[in-house]
């Protein structure tokens, strides 16, 4: 070996030496920090969702979230690098409000959440009297309420017994019997639910022969369009019967066929999206005047439509027309499209009615006719309630 050779090989010993050659090919592990955003979120009574953004120093720092309390739950509990944690908040079914933590990457995301608000307890009953022959009597009322407002329903004399509905909550119904008075003079009585009181009056046994004195109130109705149940009183001595019945399919007598002394009648009007219409409750008894018409005048409907008749070539094809109403009377919505309802339907095979029905308000009805191969002229119609269109295609 030369003297060359020797000085070129301590040169490059020196060289990785000063240049640290033999030094590890392993990268250092990067410092991991953590932000997030939002620090803190509030929830309402109901819950919901909500969500963290991360925001890591380096792709490869890794991150676990735990929730601090059972009713934070969240979703994925692990993570690396910058990413969004969404969580979710139960629904708090008390008043008291309430708050926690989430736990990531030693950073603290706060979570509240109201409480639930109490409805406020208010009691209504219909109707708020009765009053009674000495024979007595059964009867009812009514008892409104919000969802979740307890009731009792108590006599504040032993000879008028609560029957049913003696508790309850929310709306209800509270039936009740009143026992014969032989006494000489009328007594009263009250049924108390919460800060209400419903009033009963029983009249004495009569002296001497009984004089069949009838009354009935109320004896009118003018109900909107939207069916419902009500109830007129006759009023009449203990020993004197009355007969109610009606004269229109539409009204239905539920209670109060017959009775004696004083009673209700209760019966239900259906739903009417046709023309205004009347009907009458007609409330008989053995005497002279015959008896009392309750009278139920129920709003309706009137319809139009924008074409009364199409014809079609024999290849078919699709038409449309329009269709309008309006209430009788106008305080029942006149032309809302919320009152009235209606449906088109179609006497042909042929004719296909191509809008959903029933539809409310005014509209437009679309159908298609079908191809006519017979040679021969046919003719069809639509019906919109009391209304028909008139469809011919030619063969």
């Amino acid at each position: 070996m030369t003297i060359r050779t020797v000085l070129n090989v301590t040169v490059l010993a020196l060289g990785c030496v000063i240049l640290a050659c033999d030094k590890s090919p392993t990268k250092p592990d990067p410092v991991c920090t953590f932000t997030i955003a939002p620090a803190s979120q509030s929830f309402s009574a109901e819950g919901g969702s909500g969500s963290i953004a991360i925001t890591a120093s380096d792709a490869s720092c890794a991150w676990t979230a735990t929730s601090a309390a059972s009713w934070v739950m969240v979703g994925a509990g692990a993570g690396t690098g910058s990413g969004t944690l969404g969580y979710q908040v139960a629904s708090n079914t008390s008043t008291d409000s309430r708050a926690t933590t989430v736990a990531l990457g030693g950073q603290t995301h706060s979570v509240s959440q109201a409480g639930r608000t109490e409805t406020p307890c208010t009691y209504d009953i219909a109707p708020t009297s009765a009053t009674f022959g000495d024979a007595g009597g059964t009867g009812s009322f009514a008892v409104t309420a919000p969802d979740g407002c307890a009731w009792t329903a108590a006599s504040s004399a032993p000879w008028a017994v609560v029957t049913g509905g003696a508790s309850g909550s929310g709306n209800g119904m509270v039936s009740f019997i009143v026992a014969e008075n032989n006494g000489t003079t009328t007594r009263e009585a009250a049924l108390v639910v919460a800060d209400r009181s419903f009033a009963i009056m029983q009249l004495a046994e009569p002296v001497g022969p009984v004089v069949c004195e009838y009354s009935v109130s109320p004896v009118l109705f003018q109900p909107c369009m939207a069916g419902n149940t009500v109830a007129s009183t006759v009023t009449a001595p203990a020993s004197c019967t009355w007969t109610a019945s009606v004269d229109v399919p539409w009204l239905t007598i539920l209670s109060g066929q017959s009775g004696n002394g004083t009673g209700q009648v209760t019966f239900r009007y259906e739903d009417n999206n046709l023309a205004p219409r009347l009907g009458l409750v007609m409330v008989r008894w053995p005497t002279p005047t015959a008896g009392q018409n309750v009278r139920v005048s129920q709003g309706g409907c009137f319809y139009f439509t924008g074409q009364s008749a199409f014809h079609h070539t024999p290849a078919g094809g699709s038409s449309a027309f329009d269709v309008f109403q309006h209430t009788i009377p106008i305080e029942c919505g006149g032309t809302l499209p919320i009152r009235c309802v209606w449906a088109a339907v179609s006497n042909e095979p042929w004719i296909t009615i191509t809008t959903p029905m029933p539809r409310t308000g005014a509209d437009r009805v679309s159908f298609t006719v079908a191809p006519n191969a017979s040679g021969v002229v046919r003719t069809g119609t639509i019906t919109v309630m009391d209304k028909t269109v008139v469809v011919v295609q030619g063969g």
